[in-house]
């Protein structure tokens, strides 16, 4: 039997986590799903609080979730609303629903 003990990641605390789902139903999710990797890879991932994303889909519904890790939500809100301009084109029509989360613990695998 495998037995693994958990890591503690240090600095953990420091990061938040913004999941923004986009309920868009079976024929748009891939639509959804390529905008917000192309917005994420050209736009999202040069900033420097933002510390990495998986986009993730459930076929049945049509969900589109984006799990984002920021220094701070209040950073994420601060780069949303100053680039507008650009987001908004992109993702509006697709009725972002956004949720803010602060990491209390992350276990690592210990292979």
């Amino acid at each position: 039997m495998y037995r693994a003990q958990a890591k503690w990641i240090e600095g953990i605390d420091s990061v938040e986590v913004v999941i923004v789902e986009f309920a868009v139903g079976p024929d748009l999710a891939d639509e959804c799903a390529s905008a917000l990797r192309e917005l994420m890879i050209t736009v999202v991932a040069k900033q420097e609080k933002f510390h990495g994303a998986t986009i993730h889909k459930e076929k049945a519904t049509g969900t589109v979730v984006n799990v984002m890790r920021w220094d701070r939500a209040a950073d994420f809100v601060e780069f949303r609303d100053s680039n507008q301009a650009i987001i908004g084109p992109v993702l509006n029509k697709y009725g972002p629903k956004g949720r803010m989360f602060q990491i209390v613990a992350e276990i690592a695998p210990n292979h």
